[in-house]
């Protein structure tokens, strides 16, 4: 068995203080990674080895869910029962009630899938040069789309 690594310890007890794995758990991004920062390990790599232990993190806004992977069935489940209607653009967003923006997010999908291999690695190389700063900028602007008036 690998050291222990102080930020999945610190997940671990979070996440079950908060009900888990009965329940889905979220917490804050940017504490998580900044002390992954902090102990100079990879976010990516502490929600690796928590996968290993059962314990499912994805990104959500600027929150990371956890969830057991009943928990997650569950949710997969949910998803595939709604609605197909339901899984395109969601007509509850504000920008699906300005004009020419309420098809946003096709288009993105539509942009993505028209490129090239090459288009999308020079993209994924971009992304890669990025300094934290830049990253944390650009997820803080698509927060900013999903909730116009968060912060006001």
């Amino acid at each position: 068995m690998s050291a222990s690594n102080p930020v999945e310890d610190s997940i671990k007890h979070s996440i079950k203080k908060n009900g888990f794995p009965g329940q889905v758990v979220r917490l804050p991004f940017k504490p998580v990674y900044d002390s992954c920062k902090k102990n100079g390990t990879a976010l990516a790599d502490v929600l690796a080895h928590l996968k290993a232990e059962s314990i499912l993190g994805s990104m959500a806004g600027d929150y990371i869910v956890f969830r057991s992977p009943e928990k997650a069935a569950e949710a997969v489940k949910a998803r595939e029962a709604a609605p197909q209607e339901d899984s395109g653009a969601d007509d509850s967003s504000w920008w699906s009630k300005l004009p020419g923006l309420a098809d946003l997010p096709s288009k993105a999908r539509e942009a993505m899938a028209k490129m090239t291999p090459e288009q999308l690695a020079e993209i994924k190389k971009r992304v890669e040069n990025m300094s934290d700063e830049e990253k944390k900028n650009i997820l803080n602007m698509i927060s900013q789309f999903k909730n116009p008036f968060k912060g006001k």
